[in-house]
């Protein structure tokens, strides 16, 4: 920290005062497997760029500017899960009525879970007729084969432990594609100005600690900046791959060709969350379930009294 000083008169006149708190945090970690890779599964993952893990407080002779920034983490009060499933028949009707069945026998056994049809919306996706080949020694000729329907189950749930379940049961119904789960908070309003409310009590002590640290005083109304960001966990998902591979050379000149068969390696897909470092406050900093994380920043600039 440097300052610049000018003495005029006996009277100390600040000229520049450039103040910046670095506060690092100590973190014990545990890589595993993730040592070898962190590439992203969604590209949409929040971009901390606007968020620099340190705080920083500037100070001149006209202004004061300080930054707070705040990190909730909080569980999800419902979910919105969306299945996916096809029919096929030689008819439209045919199709109707077997995909029907399907979806009222699915809604009716979820009623254990305290699933209500209420709950649930049926989403008519596509009506398409579908082709097939008749394939003999000499030609292939294509056929009408019939129909295919698709629809959507869209199904709000505000119990986490329900949605195994619930796709358990789909599967005897032979409803296999689990589309997405959205994740939601009944009252996003009301977080915000809570913390709203939180960063400005932040702000407030930040104001008093440097003007009385440089005997200053505040003139006027301050100006202010506010950003509110609300992160979901399908964006916040990394993929990576463990393993070691043999490496494997072909003589060319071999009479005996062989094929290589490469084997499947699996992927590993994990929740990686906002960052806590570098926020002013972290409410449920140590929360394990996955939830939605609301970001908020709020810089403040404050005029300072120069007749001083």
């Amino acid at each position: 920290m440097k300052t610049q000083v000018s003495y005029l008169n006996g009277k100390i006149n600040w000229i520049i005062v450039a103040l910046v708190l670095t506060f690092s945090v100590a973190q014990a970690q545990i890589s595993g497997n993730q040592v070898y890779g962190n590439n992203r599964y969604n590209e949409n993952n929040y971009n901390q760029n606007g968020l620099p893990n340190n705080t920083v407080v500037s100070i001149n002779d006209n202004h004061l500017t300080v930054t707070v920034k705040m990190l909730l983490n909080k569980k999800a009060d419902g979910f919105v899960i969306t299945l996916g499933l096809n029919q096929e028949d030689e008819t439209v009707s045919g199709c109707s009525k077997k995909i029907n069945a399907r979806i009222d026998g699915f809604l009716d056994k979820i009623k254990a879970l305290g699933i209500k049809k209420d709950n649930c919306y049926i989403d008519f996706i596509s009506q398409t007729k579908i082709y097939d080949f008749n394939v003999n020694l000499e030609t292939a000729q294509q056929i009408d084969k019939g129909f295919e329907i698709k629809k959507n189950i869209i199904i709000t749930t505000s119990n986490a432990n329900s949605l195994e379940k619930l796709i358990a049961i789909a599967s005897d119904f032979e409803i296999h594609d689990i589309i997405k789960v959205d994740y939601f908070n009944n009252d996003t309003n009301a977080i915000h100005n809570s913390l709203f409310d939180e960063a400005l009590v932040l702000a407030e002590a930040k104001k008093i600690r440097y003007m009385k640290s440089f005997g200053k005083r505040i003139i006027g109304t301050p100006t202010a900046t506010e950003e509110f960001a609300t992160v979901f966990p399908k964006t916040q998902y990394k993929m990576y791959q463990a393993f070691e591979s043999a490496e494997i050379e072909t003589n060319h000149n071999n009479r005996n060709q062989y094929l290589k068969k490469i084997a499947r390696k699996n992927k590993t897909f994990y929740y990686d969350g906002i960052s806590t470092a570098g926020f002013d406050k972290v409410i449920n900093p140590n929360q394990i379930e996955v939830g939605i994380q609301y970001v908020v920043t709020l810089t403040m600039t404050y005029k300072i009294d120069t007749s001083i």
